[in-house]
């Protein structure tokens, strides 16, 4: 069993073939809307608040650069998926014209 003040750390690859754009960042800041936890996202040697649009978009993160999300907090498990989905997410499944 996980407690609140354990961290999570997990790598994920952008999977959207415009990277980490506004539309997407926008998404990951009102996931982070329904979770307490905090989480961060890592590019190399830059790392922003995951509730910070201006910050993500600051990643520069493009299709299949490599980002590790570290939480902590109650949720932090949940939160993580939610972002991990978001990033992979090609943009197949939303429209059905891709």
């Amino acid at each position: 069993m996980m407690t609140e003040s354990e961290i999570i750390e997990r790598a994920v690859v952008i999977g959207n073939e415009f990277g980490l754009h506004a539309r997407v960042a926008t998404a990951l800041v009102q996931t982070m809307r329904r979770h307490s936890c905090h989480v961060t996202l890592r590019k190399e040697s830059m790392e922003v608040d995951a509730r910070s649009v201006l910050g993500l978009l600051l990643l520069a993160a493009t299709n299949g650069t490599e980002l590790v999300i570290r939480a902590n907090g109650p949720g932090s498990e949940q939160a993580v998926r939610e972002i991990c989905e978001l990033l992979q997410d090609d943009g197949s499944n939303h429209d059905g014209h891709r």
